[in-house]
């Protein structure tokens, strides 16, 4: 849980976006919100995921066009989960411990290789 808890009014005037834009965004799968006493509130991952869906946006990025981060992302985190989950089933704090920090160092190794990759297959547009 993070500390960040904003309504949709909220999170669109935190981002930038309109409430249509982050309707889109929550349709696509790329945001969600936890229901609490019948108000739908938004975590910090949610304004960061619209922070940066607001700049694409900017370069005539679609939502719809988004969903791709999506996908990829929970093939990631699966992948990720099948290396950590005998850690898991260990049901013991040092294990549980290892598992976050496999996971961390994954999701930051994932990240430098997606970064890499894009870059060079965008290479030849570069220069």
């Amino acid at each position: 849980m993070t500390g960040v808890s904003m309504t949709m009014v909220e999170l669109a005037g935190a981002s930038g976006l309109e409430i249509s834009d982050l309707q889109q965004l929550e349709r696509f799968g790329l945001i969600a919100g936890q229901a609490v006493a019948g108000q739908t509130y938004f975590d910090e991952d949610a304004l960061v995921v619209a922070r940066v869906s607001a700049s694409m946006l900017g370069h005539g990025v679609e939502p719809r066009h988004l969903r791709m981060y999506k996908t990829s992302a929970d093939r990631e985190a699966a992948t990720y989960e099948q290396l950590v989950l005998p850690l898991l089933k260990q049901r013991n704090p040092t294990a549980r411990q290892q598992a976050a920090d496999r996971l961390s160092e994954l999701a930051d190794l994932g990240e430098a290789m997606r970064a890499a990759l894009v870059r060079a297959a965008l290479r030849k547009y570069a220069g």
